[in-house]
């Protein structure tokens, strides 16, 4: 897994509000980060990347994505994204964000090439060090 890098904007892509803002707050205050997008679900996530495919400037270059959400799970989003296109997928790298502790969840997450990092939660300051 490469170092993490924050350009341009980044994608935080959790269910959970508290979360949400921890990470938000953490990015603004460790990376001065204002250029940030919120999504609550999976599916949002990956409609806000298919309908800005054509806008380079509009994508993220970083996706914090949760593992655990309701109706589409982390494992669930990464599977579509797969099947984006590549200027996509080159331009999104992925830093998986999970309470989860199950090894074999930890060791598929690792084995993706999309995803360049893990983070276990509950995140504090030191959580998205370069």
């Amino acid at each position: 897994m490469e170092s993490m890098v924050y350009k341009n904007k980044v994608m935080i892509v959790d269910d959970n509000p508290i979360d949400q803002m921890i990470t938000e707050f953490i990015l603004k205050l460790k990376h001065q980060k204002e250029d940030i997008i919120v999504m609550t679900s999976a599916n949002d996530a990956l409609e806000y990347l298919a309908a800005n495919a054509g806008n380079p400037q509009a994508l993220p270059s970083v996706i914090f994505l949760d593992l655990d959400m309701p109706i589409m799970n982390g494992f669930d989003f990464l599977q579509h994204f797969k099947s984006y296109a590549d200027e996509i997928k080159q331009g999104c790298k992925i830093v998986v964000v999970t309470a989860s502790e199950v090894a074999a969840d930890v060791e598929k997450m690792k084995s993706d090439p999309y995803v360049i990092k893990l983070i276990a939660k509950p995140l504090h300051k030191h959580s998205l060090a370069l």
